[in-house]
């Protein structure tokens, strides 16, 4: 009876229908590791409908701003800790803020750099090492953060995280860092072209089906530091940056663990498979998406649309489908040979399904391990946000003993 009631809605709130809103569910997750709180979120999940992504823009600013200034307060009164709790926030709601800028064609870069800069007071305030660091490869300039336990300089175990494209790297801290860190680990984030770090650079910064370019150039950037222990060094890729973290694992032989979470393999398969029969026989352009019936494309999906065309620098759904055809490593993951823990949600939908299995039994590692990760939503059927605990027990219990 519920589900009827909430379909006689004209514009139903995202917490009636969560599966509009995957951002939503990840910042409710990120409430495990300090990224934001329960009541936050839900206050802003009641003002939101399950379209209209220029006031989801604006109620998240509005939300990290006054975050921030309770940051600001408690800094001027000497106490750090406060200061500190209340900036990691803030940075995860300018975050989402700069997120739905993009798909709503809004001004989201001056909010990708509110998070940076409330993430780097945080930091300055944090017991651990932190830098920004530069990664330059093709002419073009990476964002990345760089984390260690401490300030001893001395070699350590280290995971590089590729995130996807929903994500960025101060969104990663609360994702994987902190459980990272917690362990004793490095943590080296990597933001890429098309990724959320380097678009507030270059808002025309796109997406490469060959990312394993300047990931490698990133790699060689950190194993040149006195920090990492070369034997223990580890890639996981999270979201759409399995993908990319796969294709690096095919070419170079350094990395000595992979953690696909989960592992995409060929992109295409993947859209056709999200946006249904129906929507992928047409042709329609970013403008116009909105108008299309629910019959034909879900709301959830028409958000997905929107923001792969942004990543991809393209604005037709067609145009989108071809351009995806390139990436895919169906042919290529036989070269990977390092130990490999590939993870699945319960309620993955059936082509994600099939793509970890191809990948499982393709790969020529002898040490191969897959798990299936709990699940209590569609929304959460990758990533695996909804139970951040579980998963880094699940990622460094496996890393621990191999390293």
């Amino acid at each position: 009876m519920q589900e009827e009631r909430y379909a006689e809605e004209p514009n139903p709130s995202i917490l009636h229908s969560p599966q509009y809103e995957f951002k939503f569910l990840r910042q409710l997750g990120l409430a495990f590791s300090g990224g934001s709180t329960f009541g936050e979120c839900y206050a802003i999940g009641q003002k939101m409908q399950a379209w209209d992504p220029a006031r989801w823009v604006l109620e998240w600013a509005a939300l990290a701003t006054d975050i921030e200034q309770q940051g600001e307060q408690s800094a001027e009164h000497g106490h750090e800790i406060s200061a500190r709790e209340s900036y990691l926030r803030a940075s995860t709601y300018y975050h989402a803020a700069e997120y739905y800028g993009l798909i709503a064609n809004t001004d989201f870069v001056q909010y990708g750099r509110k998070t940076e800069e409330s993430f780097a007071k945080a930091m300055s305030l944090m017991p651990y090492h932190w830098e920004a660091v530069e990664v330059e490869a093709n002419g073009k300039s990476y964002p990345c953060h760089f984390l260690s336990p401490d300030t001893s300089r001395k070699p350590r175990k280290t995971v590089l995280v590729v995130p996807g494209i929903e994500s960025c790297a101060e969104e990663q801290f609360f994702y994987v860092g902190v459980g990272a860190l917690q362990r004793g680990y490095n943590v080296f984030v990597f933001q890429g072209p098309g990724q959320a770090g380097s678009m507030r650079r270059d808002p025309e910064c796109h997406l490469r089906n060959d990312f394993e370019v300047p990931l490698q150039v990133a790699l060689d950037y950190l194993c040149s530091r006195p920090e990492i222990d070369t034997g223990k060094l580890a890639v996981m890729g999270n979201g759409l940056g399995g993908y990319f973290s796969a294709r690096m694992a095919v070419f170079d032989r350094r990395i000595q663990a992979l953690i696909m979470n989960p592992p995409f393999i060929n992109l295409q398969r993947v859209l056709l498979a999200l946006i249904g029969s129906r929507a992928r026989n047409i042709d329609f352009s970013v403008d116009d998406v909105r108008d299309l019936p629910t019959t034909i494309l879900q709301n959830d999906m028409k958000l997905f649309v929107l923001n792969m065309c942004r990543r991809f620098g393209i604005s037709r759904l067609q145009e989108l489908i071809t351009s995806m055809q390139s990436y895919t490593i169906e042919d290529m993951i036989y070269r990977i040979t390092c130990p490999s823990l590939i993870l699945r949600g319960e309620v993955a939908y059936a082509e994600l399904e099939s793509q970890a299995m191809f990948f499982y039994e393709h790969i020529q590692s002898t040490d191969k391990t897959r798990v299936s990760v709990p699940a209590l939503h569609v929304a959460d059927s990758h990533d695996h946000v909804g139970n951040i605990a579980y998963l880094n027990q699940i990622v460094f219990d496996w890393l621990d003993e191999r390293f």
